[in-house]
Protein backbone atom coordinates (compact mmCIF):
# COMPACT_ATOMS: atom_id res chain seq x y z
CA UNK A 1 0.00 0.00 0.00
CA UNK A 2 1.41 3.21 -1.08
CA UNK A 3 2.24 5.97 1.77
CA UNK A 4 -0.30 8.37 0.49
CA UNK A 5 -3.08 5.90 0.22
CA UNK A 6 -2.41 4.95 3.84
CA UNK A 7 -1.90 8.46 5.58
CA UNK A 8 -5.50 8.99 3.93
CA UNK A 9 -6.91 6.08 5.54
CA UNK A 10 -5.82 6.96 8.61
CA UNK A 11 -7.14 10.49 8.29
CA UNK A 12 -10.88 9.08 7.44
CA UNK A 13 -10.45 6.59 10.60
CA UNK A 14 -9.34 10.21 12.49
CA UNK A 15 -12.36 11.69 11.41
CA UNK A 16 -14.99 9.24 11.65
CA UNK A 17 -13.54 8.81 15.35
CA UNK A 18 -14.10 12.41 15.86
CA UNK A 19 -17.83 12.19 14.01
CA UNK A 20 -18.82 9.59 16.77
CA UNK A 21 -17.19 12.11 19.71
CA UNK A 22 -18.94 15.14 18.47
CA UNK A 23 -22.50 12.96 17.80
CA UNK A 24 -22.18 11.83 21.25
CA UNK A 25 -21.78 15.54 22.12
CA UNK A 26 -24.74 16.19 20.43
CA UNK A 27 -26.71 13.35 22.18
CA UNK A 28 -25.83 14.74 25.65
CA UNK A 29 -26.59 18.50 24.74
CA UNK A 30 -30.11 17.47 23.24
CA UNK A 31 -30.64 15.28 26.20
CA UNK A 32 -30.39 18.20 28.24
CA UNK A 33 -32.28 20.34 26.36
CA UNK A 34 -35.13 17.47 26.58
CA UNK A 35 -34.44 17.98 30.07
CA UNK A 36 -35.36 21.80 30.27
CA UNK A 37 -31.28 22.43 31.67
CA UNK A 38 -30.44 24.70 29.15
CA UNK A 39 -27.70 26.37 30.62
CA UNK A 40 -25.82 23.53 30.93
CA UNK A 41 -26.42 22.57 27.42
CA UNK A 42 -25.01 25.81 26.26
CA UNK A 43 -21.28 25.04 28.38
CA UNK A 44 -21.36 21.54 26.81
CA UNK A 45 -22.49 23.37 23.19
CA UNK A 46 -19.96 25.84 23.47
CA UNK A 47 -16.83 23.36 24.28
CA UNK A 48 -18.06 21.35 21.37
CA UNK A 49 -18.31 24.21 18.88
CA UNK A 50 -14.29 25.09 20.15
CA UNK A 51 -13.44 21.71 18.95
CA UNK A 52 -15.66 21.69 15.70
CA UNK A 53 -16.42 25.01 14.94
CA UNK A 54 -16.76 23.60 10.75
CA UNK A 55 -19.23 20.58 11.60
CA UNK A 56 -22.43 20.85 10.18
CA UNK A 57 -23.90 18.41 13.53
CA UNK A 58 -22.04 21.49 15.47
CA UNK A 59 -23.52 24.30 13.50
CA UNK A 60 -27.09 22.57 13.66
CA UNK A 61 -27.37 21.84 17.53
CA UNK A 62 -26.01 25.25 18.30
CA UNK A 63 -28.57 26.73 16.12
CA UNK A 64 -31.35 25.31 17.76
CA UNK A 65 -30.31 25.44 21.23
CA UNK A 66 -30.28 29.66 20.72
CA UNK A 67 -33.31 29.15 19.52
CA UNK A 68 -34.69 27.05 22.61
CA UNK A 69 -33.07 29.94 24.78
CA UNK A 70 -34.96 32.80 23.00
CA UNK A 71 -31.52 34.05 21.11
CA UNK A 72 -33.06 34.55 17.57
CA UNK A 73 -30.25 36.61 16.22
CA UNK A 74 -27.68 33.87 16.95
CA UNK A 75 -29.59 30.53 15.91
CA UNK A 76 -29.35 32.54 12.88
CA UNK A 77 -26.17 33.21 12.25
CA UNK A 78 -25.34 29.27 13.24
CA UNK A 79 -28.44 28.46 10.70
CA UNK A 80 -26.59 30.25 7.90
CA UNK A 81 -23.23 28.75 8.24
CA UNK A 82 -25.23 25.47 8.19
CA UNK A 83 -26.95 26.51 4.71
CA UNK A 84 -23.68 27.80 3.80
CA UNK A 85 -22.11 24.32 3.58
CA UNK A 86 -25.97 22.36 3.00
CA UNK A 87 -27.44 24.28 0.49
CA UNK A 88 -30.00 21.83 -0.75
CA UNK A 89 -30.34 20.31 2.71
CA UNK A 90 -34.27 20.49 3.27
CA UNK A 91 -34.05 20.47 6.92
CA UNK A 92 -31.46 23.11 7.04
CA UNK A 93 -33.37 25.51 5.11
CA UNK A 94 -36.48 25.34 7.31
CA UNK A 95 -34.21 25.31 10.69
CA UNK A 96 -33.11 28.43 9.60
CA UNK A 97 -36.86 29.57 8.30
CA UNK A 98 -37.86 28.91 11.45
CA UNK A 99 -35.25 30.95 13.00
CA UNK A 100 -35.45 34.40 10.77
CA UNK A 101 -39.36 33.89 11.55
CA UNK A 102 -38.69 34.10 15.08
CA UNK A 103 -36.10 37.37 15.13
CA UNK A 104 -39.35 38.76 12.97
CA UNK A 105 -37.30 38.32 9.41
CA UNK A 106 -40.75 37.02 7.56
CA UNK A 107 -39.54 38.00 4.17
CA UNK A 108 -36.37 35.73 4.59
CA UNK A 109 -38.15 33.37 6.60
CA UNK A 110 -40.43 32.61 3.26
CA UNK A 111 -37.84 32.35 1.19
CA UNK A 112 -35.77 29.36 2.79
CA UNK A 113 -39.69 27.78 3.50
CA UNK A 114 -39.59 27.68 -0.09
CA UNK A 115 -35.90 26.13 -0.29
CA UNK A 116 -37.13 23.88 1.70
CA UNK A 117 -39.86 22.79 -0.28
CA UNK A 118 -37.87 22.85 -3.30
CA UNK A 119 -35.49 20.02 -1.54
CA UNK A 120 -38.40 17.99 -0.68
CA UNK A 121 -41.18 18.11 -2.38
CA UNK A 122 -43.77 16.28 0.11
CA UNK A 123 -42.94 19.00 3.03
CA UNK A 124 -44.89 19.10 5.03
CA UNK A 125 -43.69 21.08 8.43
CA UNK A 126 -42.43 23.11 5.95
CA UNK A 127 -45.68 23.48 3.88
CA UNK A 128 -47.38 24.68 7.53
CA UNK A 129 -44.70 26.66 8.89
CA UNK A 130 -44.66 29.09 5.55
CA UNK A 131 -48.78 28.78 6.00
CA UNK A 132 -48.19 30.17 9.48
CA UNK A 133 -45.88 32.97 8.32
CA UNK A 134 -48.15 34.29 5.78
CA UNK A 135 -51.51 34.18 8.27
CA UNK A 136 -48.79 36.21 10.61
CA UNK A 137 -48.41 38.98 7.99
CA UNK A 138 -52.13 38.64 6.47
CA UNK A 139 -51.79 37.16 3.07
CA UNK A 140 -54.27 34.87 4.10
CA UNK A 141 -54.76 33.68 0.79
CA UNK A 142 -51.36 32.31 0.06
CA UNK A 143 -51.95 30.77 4.01
CA UNK A 144 -54.94 28.73 2.77
CA UNK A 145 -52.95 27.35 -0.18
CA UNK A 146 -49.97 26.24 2.32
CA UNK A 147 -52.02 24.67 4.98
CA UNK A 148 -54.02 22.61 2.01
CA UNK A 149 -50.82 21.32 0.63
CA UNK A 150 -49.58 19.95 4.18
CA UNK A 151 -53.39 18.52 4.70
CA UNK A 152 -52.64 16.94 1.22
CA UNK A 153 -49.21 15.32 2.48
CA UNK A 154 -50.53 14.89 6.05
CA UNK A 155 -54.28 14.56 6.24
CA UNK A 156 -54.30 13.88 9.93
CA UNK A 157 -52.72 17.09 11.29
CA UNK A 158 -55.39 18.73 13.47
CA UNK A 159 -53.54 22.17 13.65
CA UNK A 160 -52.66 22.33 10.04
CA UNK A 161 -56.89 22.31 10.06
CA UNK A 162 -56.83 24.57 12.84
CA UNK A 163 -54.91 27.31 11.66
CA UNK A 164 -56.81 26.88 7.88
CA UNK A 165 -59.98 27.67 9.79
CA UNK A 166 -58.30 30.70 11.00
CA UNK A 167 -57.32 32.06 7.79
CA UNK A 168 -60.77 31.19 6.14
CA UNK A 169 -61.91 32.80 8.51
CA UNK A 170 -59.74 36.20 8.04
CA UNK A 171 -61.12 35.96 4.01
CA UNK A 172 -64.86 35.75 4.72
CA UNK A 173 -65.09 31.89 4.19
CA UNK A 174 -66.71 30.99 7.26
CA UNK A 175 -68.67 27.75 6.23
CA UNK A 176 -65.22 26.35 4.92
CA UNK A 177 -63.86 27.65 8.21
CA UNK A 178 -66.25 25.48 9.99
CA UNK A 179 -65.74 22.50 7.93
CA UNK A 180 -61.58 23.00 9.19
CA UNK A 181 -62.48 23.67 12.92
CA UNK A 182 -64.94 20.50 12.68
CA UNK A 183 -62.43 18.23 11.22
CA UNK A 184 -59.28 19.66 13.51
CA UNK A 185 -61.40 18.23 16.40
CA UNK A 186 -62.60 15.31 14.81
CA UNK A 187 -58.56 14.76 14.32
CA UNK A 188 -57.93 15.79 18.15
CA UNK A 189 -60.70 15.55 20.38
CA UNK A 190 -59.33 17.12 22.88
CA UNK A 191 -58.49 19.97 21.32
CA UNK A 192 -59.42 23.28 23.24
CA UNK A 193 -58.61 25.64 21.24
CA UNK A 194 -59.99 24.53 18.10
CA UNK A 195 -63.41 24.49 19.90
CA UNK A 196 -62.67 27.88 20.85
CA UNK A 197 -62.08 28.81 17.57
CA UNK A 198 -64.93 27.16 16.11
CA UNK A 199 -67.65 28.54 18.57
CA UNK A 200 -66.28 32.18 18.01
CA UNK A 201 -66.97 31.65 14.21
CA UNK A 202 -70.40 29.92 15.50
CA UNK A 203 -71.13 32.90 17.17
CA UNK A 204 -70.06 35.49 14.07
CA UNK A 205 -72.40 33.01 11.86
CA UNK A 206 -75.49 33.91 13.93
CA UNK A 207 -75.33 29.91 15.89
CA UNK A 208 -75.20 31.36 19.45
CA UNK A 209 -76.54 28.33 21.22
CA UNK A 210 -74.48 25.99 19.07
CA UNK A 211 -71.33 28.42 19.97
CA UNK A 212 -71.83 28.39 24.00
CA UNK A 213 -72.28 24.88 23.57
CA UNK A 214 -69.17 24.10 21.48
CA UNK A 215 -67.30 26.77 23.66
CA UNK A 216 -68.58 25.20 27.18
CA UNK A 217 -66.87 22.15 25.59
CA UNK A 218 -63.63 24.24 25.20
CA UNK A 219 -63.46 25.09 28.59
CA UNK A 220 -64.25 21.18 29.68
CA UNK A 221 -60.94 20.26 28.02
CA UNK A 222 -59.36 22.95 29.73
CA UNK A 223 -60.73 24.44 32.33
CA UNK A 224 -57.90 27.37 32.79
CA UNK A 225 -58.66 28.40 29.08
CA UNK A 226 -59.24 32.59 29.97
CA UNK A 227 -59.68 33.43 26.07
CA UNK A 228 -62.74 30.61 26.21
CA UNK A 229 -64.58 32.49 28.91
CA UNK A 230 -64.06 35.85 27.69
CA UNK A 231 -65.29 34.42 24.03
CA UNK A 232 -68.51 32.48 26.23
CA UNK A 233 -69.30 36.33 27.71
CA UNK A 234 -69.47 37.73 24.33
CA UNK A 235 -71.80 35.05 23.40
CA UNK A 236 -74.17 35.67 26.14
CA UNK A 237 -74.25 39.27 25.69
CA UNK A 238 -74.71 38.98 22.26
CA UNK A 239 -77.48 37.63 23.52
CA UNK A 240 -78.84 39.48 25.90
CA UNK A 241 -78.01 37.12 28.91
CA UNK A 242 -76.04 39.55 30.64
CA UNK A 243 -75.58 38.16 34.03
CA UNK A 244 -74.30 34.99 32.85
CA UNK A 245 -72.05 37.01 30.28
CA UNK A 246 -70.55 38.61 33.91
CA UNK A 247 -69.87 35.26 35.20
CA UNK A 248 -68.39 34.26 32.39
CA UNK A 249 -66.21 37.48 32.17
CA UNK A 250 -65.42 36.67 36.09
CA UNK A 251 -64.56 33.10 35.97
CA UNK A 252 -62.09 33.83 33.20
CA UNK A 253 -60.44 37.21 35.72
CA UNK A 254 -60.40 35.06 38.73
CA UNK A 255 -57.74 32.69 36.55
CA UNK A 256 -55.74 35.63 34.62
CA UNK A 257 -56.76 39.26 36.88
CA UNK A 258 -54.74 41.48 33.77
CA UNK A 259 -56.44 39.59 30.71
CA UNK A 260 -57.30 42.64 28.72
CA UNK A 261 -59.92 41.18 27.25
CA UNK A 262 -61.94 40.13 29.81
CA UNK A 263 -61.51 42.96 31.99
CA UNK A 264 -62.85 44.99 28.74
CA UNK A 265 -65.62 42.82 28.84
CA UNK A 266 -66.29 42.88 32.56
CA UNK A 267 -66.41 46.46 32.00
CA UNK A 268 -69.06 46.45 29.60
CA UNK A 269 -71.38 44.33 30.67
CA UNK A 270 -71.21 45.89 33.86
CA UNK A 271 -71.80 49.19 32.89
CA UNK A 272 -73.64 49.27 29.83
CA UNK A 273 -75.75 52.09 29.10
CA UNK A 274 -77.97 53.52 26.37
CA UNK A 275 -76.37 55.83 24.23
CA UNK A 276 -77.40 58.95 24.72
CA UNK A 277 -74.30 61.25 22.91
CA UNK A 278 -76.65 61.89 19.51
CA UNK A 279 -78.10 65.40 20.48
CA UNK A 280 -75.60 66.67 22.91
CA UNK A 281 -72.85 65.74 20.21
CA UNK A 282 -74.94 67.93 17.55
CA UNK A 283 -75.06 71.13 20.56
CA UNK A 284 -71.70 70.76 21.44
CA UNK A 285 -70.26 74.43 20.09
CA UNK A 286 -66.96 74.30 21.28
CA UNK A 287 -66.50 70.23 19.47
CA UNK A 288 -68.48 71.67 16.19
CA UNK A 289 -66.14 75.25 16.06
CA UNK A 290 -62.62 73.26 16.70
CA UNK A 291 -63.79 71.30 13.80
CA UNK A 292 -64.99 73.66 11.48
CA UNK A 293 -61.71 75.93 12.18
CA UNK A 294 -59.85 72.48 11.63
CA UNK A 295 -61.41 71.87 7.86
CA UNK A 296 -61.00 75.51 7.11
CA UNK A 297 -57.36 76.00 7.56
CA UNK A 298 -56.90 72.17 5.75
CA UNK A 299 -59.17 71.87 3.21
CA UNK A 300 -58.09 73.41 -0.34
CA UNK A 301 -60.81 73.87 -3.53
CA UNK A 302 -58.86 70.27 -5.11
CA UNK A 303 -59.01 68.37 -1.69
CA UNK A 304 -61.02 65.18 -1.82
CA UNK A 305 -62.98 64.35 1.06
CA UNK A 306 -63.99 61.36 3.52
CA UNK A 307 -66.19 61.71 6.53
CA UNK A 308 -66.27 58.36 8.54
CA UNK A 309 -69.42 58.48 10.39
CA UNK A 310 -71.92 61.25 8.63
CA UNK A 311 -74.39 61.00 11.98
CA UNK A 312 -76.64 64.25 11.12
CA UNK A 313 -74.33 65.29 7.88
CA UNK A 314 -72.72 68.77 9.79
CA UNK A 315 -69.58 68.07 9.32
CA UNK A 316 -69.84 67.07 5.69
CA UNK A 317 -71.64 70.10 5.24
CA UNK A 318 -68.92 72.07 6.96
CA UNK A 319 -66.24 70.39 4.84
CA UNK A 320 -68.28 71.50 1.51
CA UNK A 321 -68.22 75.17 2.88
CA UNK A 322 -64.34 75.11 3.11
CA UNK A 323 -63.85 75.68 -0.52
CA UNK A 324 -63.06 72.06 -2.06
CA UNK A 325 -64.58 71.86 -5.41
CA UNK A 326 -64.87 68.56 -5.03
CA UNK A 327 -67.62 66.24 -4.41
CA UNK A 328 -67.57 64.95 -0.06
CA UNK A 329 -68.12 61.59 0.76
CA UNK A 330 -69.85 60.44 3.97
CA UNK A 331 -71.00 56.97 5.29
CA UNK A 332 -73.17 56.05 7.95
CA UNK A 333 -73.46 52.73 9.20
CA UNK A 334 -77.05 52.76 10.44
CA UNK A 335 -79.55 52.66 7.65
CA UNK A 336 -82.08 54.85 9.29
CA UNK A 337 -79.21 58.03 10.54
CA UNK A 338 -78.05 57.56 7.09
CA UNK A 339 -81.27 58.27 5.80
CA UNK A 340 -81.91 61.24 7.61
CA UNK A 341 -78.35 62.76 6.96
CA UNK A 342 -79.27 62.48 3.65
CA UNK A 343 -82.75 64.23 4.60
CA UNK A 344 -80.88 67.26 6.54
CA UNK A 345 -78.20 67.49 3.89
CA UNK A 346 -80.99 68.35 1.00
CA UNK A 347 -83.23 70.38 3.44
CA UNK A 348 -79.73 72.42 3.35
CA UNK A 349 -78.60 72.48 -0.11
CA UNK A 350 -76.16 70.44 -0.42
CA UNK A 351 -77.19 67.37 -2.55
CA UNK A 352 -74.62 68.20 -5.60
CA UNK A 353 -71.87 68.86 -3.26
CA UNK A 354 -71.85 65.81 -0.67
CA UNK A 355 -72.87 62.24 -0.89
CA UNK A 356 -74.02 59.69 1.82
CA UNK A 357 -73.10 56.43 1.67
CA UNK A 358 -75.30 54.05 3.95
CA UNK A 359 -71.93 51.32 4.97
CA UNK A 360 -69.24 51.39 7.11
CA UNK A 361 -65.85 52.25 6.16
CA UNK A 362 -64.12 49.26 5.63
CA UNK A 363 -66.87 48.46 3.04
CA UNK A 364 -66.21 51.26 1.18
CA UNK A 365 -63.91 50.77 -1.80
CA UNK A 366 -62.02 52.76 -4.44
CA UNK A 367 -63.33 52.40 -8.09
CA UNK A 368 -66.71 51.85 -6.68
CA UNK A 369 -67.56 54.45 -4.01
CA UNK A 370 -64.45 56.38 -3.88
CA UNK A 371 -63.13 57.82 -7.60
CA UNK A 372 -59.78 57.85 -5.73
CA UNK A 373 -58.20 57.78 -2.55
CA UNK A 374 -58.97 60.71 -0.22
CA UNK A 375 -56.69 63.50 0.27
CA UNK A 376 -58.19 64.09 4.02
CA UNK A 377 -60.09 62.01 6.30
CA UNK A 378 -62.23 63.52 8.53
CA UNK A 379 -63.62 61.30 11.65
CA UNK A 380 -65.57 61.41 14.88
CA UNK A 381 -66.04 57.88 16.02
CA UNK A 382 -64.38 58.38 18.86
CA UNK A 383 -66.19 58.23 22.51
CA UNK A 384 -65.76 59.84 25.74
CA UNK A 385 -63.94 56.65 26.68
CA UNK A 386 -61.86 57.53 23.17
CA UNK A 387 -61.94 53.54 22.16
CA UNK A 388 -65.36 52.85 22.35
CA UNK A 389 -66.60 53.30 18.93
CA UNK A 390 -63.94 51.37 17.14
CA UNK A 391 -61.44 54.39 16.10
CA UNK A 392 -58.37 52.53 16.20
CA UNK A 393 -59.48 50.08 13.74
CA UNK A 394 -61.34 52.36 11.42
CA UNK A 395 -58.46 54.85 11.84
CA UNK A 396 -56.29 51.48 10.51
CA UNK A 397 -58.06 50.25 7.82
CA UNK A 398 -58.84 53.81 6.19
CA UNK A 399 -55.13 54.69 6.22
CA UNK A 400 -53.93 51.22 4.42
CA UNK A 401 -56.85 52.06 1.53
CA UNK A 402 -58.71 54.71 1.62
CA UNK A 403 -55.91 57.64 2.04
CA UNK A 404 -53.80 58.91 -0.35
CA UNK A 405 -50.08 59.12 0.06
CA UNK A 406 -49.13 62.30 2.19
CA UNK A 407 -53.05 62.32 2.99
CA UNK A 408 -53.95 64.78 6.06
CA UNK A 409 -55.96 62.83 8.86
CA UNK A 410 -58.41 64.86 11.39
CA UNK A 411 -57.72 64.32 14.56
CA UNK A 412 -54.35 64.16 14.03
CA UNK A 413 -53.50 62.23 17.13
CA UNK A 414 -55.45 62.32 20.35
CA UNK A 415 -54.51 61.24 24.20
CA UNK A 416 -56.53 59.52 26.90
CA UNK A 417 -55.80 61.35 30.24
CA UNK A 418 -56.44 60.73 33.49
CA UNK A 419 -56.40 62.44 36.93
CA UNK A 420 -57.14 60.97 40.91
CA UNK A 421 -60.45 62.96 41.57
CA UNK A 422 -62.06 64.37 44.19
CA UNK A 423 -64.77 66.45 45.64
CA UNK A 424 -67.85 66.25 47.66
CA UNK A 425 -70.26 65.86 44.98
CA UNK A 426 -69.02 63.65 42.75
CA UNK A 427 -68.12 60.75 45.99
CA UNK A 428 -72.01 61.18 46.06
CA UNK A 429 -72.30 59.49 42.13
CA UNK A 430 -69.60 57.49 43.02
CA UNK A 431 -69.83 56.04 46.37
CA UNK A 432 -72.49 55.46 48.77
CA UNK A 433 -72.16 55.15 52.49
CA UNK A 434 -74.49 56.23 55.75
CA UNK A 435 -77.56 57.16 54.13
CA UNK A 436 -80.41 58.51 56.86
CA UNK A 437 -78.15 56.54 59.44
CA UNK A 438 -78.33 53.07 57.36
CA UNK A 439 -74.82 51.55 56.02
CA UNK A 440 -75.16 51.03 52.65
CA UNK A 441 -71.43 50.70 51.49
CA UNK A 442 -72.19 46.98 50.43
CA UNK A 443 -73.93 48.19 47.63
CA UNK A 444 -70.53 49.37 45.80
CA UNK A 445 -69.81 45.86 45.27
CA UNK A 446 -72.20 45.75 42.51
CA UNK A 447 -71.73 49.01 41.61
CA UNK A 448 -71.01 49.70 37.52
CA UNK A 449 -67.11 49.60 37.16
CA UNK A 450 -67.44 53.27 35.24
CA UNK A 451 -69.60 55.96 35.54
CA UNK A 452 -70.29 59.16 33.49
CA UNK A 453 -70.95 62.10 35.02
CA UNK A 454 -72.37 65.55 33.65
CA UNK A 455 -70.08 67.94 33.19
CA UNK A 456 -72.25 70.30 35.10
CA UNK A 457 -70.75 69.12 38.49
CA UNK A 458 -68.81 71.92 39.33
CA UNK A 459 -67.30 70.82 42.34
CA UNK A 460 -64.60 68.32 41.14
CA UNK A 461 -61.26 68.14 42.73
CA UNK A 462 -58.73 66.64 41.18
CA UNK A 463 -56.02 65.72 43.58
CA UNK A 464 -52.73 64.96 41.24
CA UNK A 465 -51.15 66.78 37.79
CA UNK A 466 -53.26 65.58 34.14
CA UNK A 467 -51.49 62.39 33.10
CA UNK A 468 -51.26 61.18 29.71
CA UNK A 469 -52.50 57.36 30.09
CA UNK A 470 -52.48 56.34 26.12
CA UNK A 471 -51.57 58.41 23.41
CA UNK A 472 -52.62 57.84 19.66
CA UNK A 473 -51.02 59.75 16.49
CA UNK A 474 -52.81 58.89 13.64
CA UNK A 475 -51.22 61.23 10.79
CA UNK A 476 -48.00 59.05 12.06
CA UNK A 477 -48.83 56.04 13.60
CA UNK A 478 -50.36 52.56 10.75
CA UNK A 479 -51.42 50.32 13.81
CA UNK A 480 -52.36 50.85 16.99
CA UNK A 481 -51.60 47.45 19.01
CA UNK A 482 -52.95 46.80 22.90
CA UNK A 483 -51.00 47.70 25.48
CA UNK A 484 -50.78 47.53 29.31
CA UNK A 485 -49.09 50.09 31.39
CA UNK A 486 -47.80 51.35 35.11
CA UNK A 487 -48.74 54.90 35.61
CA UNK A 488 -47.28 56.36 38.81
CA UNK A 489 -49.20 59.65 39.65
CA UNK A 490 -48.06 62.05 42.92
CA UNK A 491 -50.83 63.15 45.07
CA UNK A 492 -50.73 67.20 44.44
CA UNK A 493 -53.85 68.04 47.33
CA UNK A 494 -54.80 66.02 50.24
CA UNK A 495 -58.11 64.88 50.51
CA UNK A 496 -60.62 62.12 49.78
CA UNK A 497 -60.26 60.49 46.88
CA UNK A 498 -63.26 58.31 45.06
CA UNK A 499 -61.39 56.98 42.28
CA UNK A 500 -60.07 57.97 38.77
CA UNK A 501 -61.58 60.67 35.97
CA UNK A 502 -60.54 59.98 32.56
CA UNK A 503 -61.29 62.63 29.31
CA UNK A 504 -60.50 62.98 25.86
CA UNK A 505 -57.84 65.45 24.47
CA UNK A 506 -57.77 65.44 20.34
CA UNK A 507 -55.44 67.84 18.28
CA UNK A 508 -57.25 68.00 15.29
CA UNK A 509 -54.63 70.14 13.35
CA UNK A 510 -51.57 71.69 14.65
CA UNK A 511 -52.72 74.45 16.87
CA UNK A 512 -56.39 73.23 16.98
CA UNK A 513 -57.05 71.23 19.75
CA UNK A 514 -60.34 69.85 21.92
CA UNK A 515 -60.56 68.74 25.39
CA UNK A 516 -63.72 67.74 27.35
CA UNK A 517 -61.00 68.15 30.34
CA UNK A 518 -63.42 67.81 34.16
CA UNK A 519 -62.60 71.34 35.41
CA UNK A 520 -60.72 73.78 32.79
CA UNK A 521 -63.53 73.18 29.85
CA UNK A 522 -66.15 75.41 31.38
CA UNK A 523 -68.59 74.80 28.17
CA UNK A 524 -70.28 71.37 28.73
CA UNK A 525 -68.91 68.76 25.96
CA UNK A 526 -71.26 65.62 24.60
CA UNK A 527 -68.41 63.88 25.53
CA UNK A 528 -68.40 63.34 29.64
CA UNK A 529 -66.02 62.17 31.42
CA UNK A 530 -65.70 59.05 32.64
CA UNK A 531 -65.11 58.04 36.20
CA UNK A 532 -63.90 54.25 37.53
CA UNK A 533 -64.60 54.43 41.16
CA UNK A 534 -63.04 52.77 43.74
CA UNK A 535 -64.75 50.35 45.65
CA UNK A 536 -64.47 52.86 48.62
CA UNK A 537 -62.80 56.23 49.20
CA UNK A 538 -59.17 56.85 50.03
CA UNK A 539 -57.89 59.80 52.38
CA UNK A 540 -54.87 60.88 50.70
CA UNK A 541 -52.47 62.65 51.66
CA UNK A 542 -49.81 65.09 50.08
CA UNK A 543 -46.73 63.96 47.67
CA UNK A 544 -48.50 59.93 48.04
CA UNK A 545 -46.88 57.92 45.15
CA UNK A 546 -50.02 56.52 43.59
CA UNK A 547 -49.68 53.75 40.70
CA UNK A 548 -51.92 52.78 38.53
CA UNK A 549 -52.44 49.69 36.06
CA UNK A 550 -53.20 51.04 32.92
CA UNK A 551 -54.38 49.18 29.65
CA UNK A 552 -56.26 49.09 26.73
CA UNK A 553 -57.56 45.83 24.22
CA UNK A 554 -58.17 48.91 21.34
CA UNK A 555 -61.77 49.17 21.98
CA UNK A 556 -61.83 50.25 25.82
CA UNK A 557 -59.28 51.59 28.40
CA UNK A 558 -59.46 50.33 31.77
CA UNK A 559 -57.57 51.94 35.32
CA UNK A 560 -56.76 49.67 38.18
CA UNK A 561 -55.39 51.02 41.69
CA UNK A 562 -52.38 48.40 42.28
CA UNK A 563 -50.50 50.26 44.93
CA UNK A 564 -50.19 53.38 47.65
CA UNK A 565 -46.49 54.46 48.36
CA UNK A 566 -45.14 51.22 46.68
CA UNK A 567 -47.72 49.28 49.10
CA UNK A 568 -49.68 46.62 47.09
CA UNK A 569 -53.17 47.53 46.99
CA UNK A 570 -56.23 45.25 47.27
Amino acid sequence: MGKLRQNKMVQQIDESKSNILINEQISKIINLINLGNFQDALMLGRSLERSSEKNPNTLSIMGMLNLKLGAYEDAVRYYRKVVKIRPNCALSNYNLANSLNSSGQQEAAISNYKKAIRNKRNYADAYYALGNVYNSVGNYKKAVRCYNEALRIQPESAVAHNNLGTALTKLGRQDEAIDSYYKATKVKPDYSQAYHNLAVILNICGKNEQAINICLKSIKINPSFVDAYYSLGLIFGALGRNEEAIQSFERGLKLAPDHIDANAGFFDACGKEVPGWHIPMMNDDPRNQAYKKALLTTITEDTQVLEIGAGSGLLAMLAAQSGTKKKITTCEMTPLIASVAKEIIELNGFTNSVEVLAKTSKDISIGEDLTERADLIVSEVISNEFLGEGVLDTVEDAKQRLLAPGGRMIPESGCIMINLVGGDAVGKKLYVGEVLGFNLEAFNKIKPRKITIDQQMNSVKLLTNDVVAFQFDFQKQDQFPREVKTLELKVQKAGKCFGIVQWVLLQLVDGITFENHPVEQVAESAWYPMFYPFYKPLSLTKNQIIRIQATHNRTSPNFKLIAIDGIPFH
